[in-house]
């Protein structure tokens, strides 16, 4: 919570000064900045205009998951530090200047939050090996070695602080989550009446007439354009049997064995027909950014002239080909709409090998980081 470039915890607005007078003095600092962060989106560009020279990235792997990877893969060389903390290695791990190993969901308590507007309790299921420490932990020490004490015992002691500076959080208490197991904010009391709110807006919407308020925006076309030569149009999608980046989904045994790499295009039959490519075989997928190899999942599914491609697998890196031209309102990169040629592969044993020893390369990369 408060990950968000706008806002502190609780969806309140940096730009108001009342929030930052309340946060600062809990804080305890004079004052708090009153512009908003940057999205881990504009970071190539902030980096290449000297606006940012250091990241601490956890639990995210952007030299996966974000757009034109080459570019991104450029700021983090420019970047003067680098500093990763997660639970597994990344290829983002492998390029930072400090690793911090951190404990998983299963080695510590807290509070789970998701789009639903829920707080679920968890607690520790095992003890973590080689003395890790929680994120929290780590947090606390590195503030404090550098000047900011922060002294907190436990978990319990960080959710207090945030209820307090959160109205709509305030009686979502320790107690009660482990009581219902599940509470929606708002939860402003912490007596057993208020046991959160399942619908936000059940009766009316929070504006002067309680009627919704919708908001147009012009349509920009995309930038990438179909020609002869990038006639098909990527769209990258989500796999519901991975997570995200599979950083940790792809270490689970039952997952992986769904699919691996490099990973799947899903092109129509026609267009499979029309280019001589048959379903599971090796191609490769062209942009005006780069290539990558995937296998071809040949169906109706696909619209015909269009592609669709997951973004988490190491080797068939879709985001090597999308741009990193952004929304000018959500900074979101254009993920769905890349022009692109794909290719048959004649020497399909030479390109199985390829695949191999691609991810034998990426595999000693990352554990000769870790080891490092």
């Amino acid at each position: 919570m408060g990950a968000l470039p706008d806002t502190y915890p609780g969806y309140q607005y940096v730009k108001d000064p009342a929030n930052r007078e309340k946060f600062a003095k809990a804080w305890g600092v004079e004052s708090l900045p009153a512009h908003t962060g940057y999205r881990i989106s504009e970071l190539p560009h902030r980096v290449a205009h000297g606006e940012v020279r250091a990241a601490y990235i956890m639990g995210e792997d952007p030299l996966q998951t974000d757009a034109e990877l080459s570019a991104v893969r450029k700021a983090f060389e420019d970047l003067e530090l680098v500093i990763v903390q997660d639970i597994f290695m990344t290829k983002t791990a492998s390029a930072a200047d400090v690793i911090l190993p951190s404990t998983s969901w299963g080695e510590h308590e807290g509070v789970f939050t998701a789009a639903d507007r829920g707080f679920q309790r968890f607690f520790k299921a095992v003890e973590p090996k080689w003395d890790l420490k929680t994120d929290w932990q780590i947090i606390s020490e590195i503030a404090t070695r550098m000047g900011y004490p922060m002294h907190y015992n436990n978990t319990q002691e960080i959710w207090d602080e945030l209820r307090h500076l959160c109205p709509d959080f305030y009686g979502a208490t320790y107690e009660k989550m482990g009581e219902l197991g599940f509470i929606q904010w708002p939860c402003r009391d912490t007596s057993d009446a208020d046991q959160g709110t399942s619908y936000l807006f059940k009766e009316k919407f929070d504006t002067p007439n309680g009627l919704a308020q919708f908001f147009t925006c012009d349509w920009v076309a995309p930038i990438d354009k179909l020609t002869d030569e990038y006639p098909m149009v990527l769209s990258t999608v989500r796999e519901v049997g991975h997570y995200s980046c599979r950083s940790m989904t792809g270490n689970c045994a039952a997952l992986a064995a769904l699919a691996d790499e490099p990973g799947y295009a899903q092109i129509n039959t026609e267009d499979a027909k029309r280019l001589g490519i048959e379903d599971e075989a090796l191609v490769w997928v062209h942009s005006r950014k780069g290539k990558i190899i995937t296998r071809a999942q040949v169906s109706d599914r696909p619209n015909k002239g269009a592609i669709y491609m997951t973004y988490q697998w190491w080797i068939g890196a879709c985001n090597e080909l999308v741009t990193e031209n952004l929304s000018p309102i959500t900074k979101t990169p254009e993920y769905k709409y890349c022009a692109v040629r794909v290719e048959p592969i004649a020497d399909q044993r030479a390109a199985e090998q390829y695949v191999i020893d691609e991810y034998n390369k990426l595999k000693t990369r990352l554990r000769e980081a870790a080891l490092a």
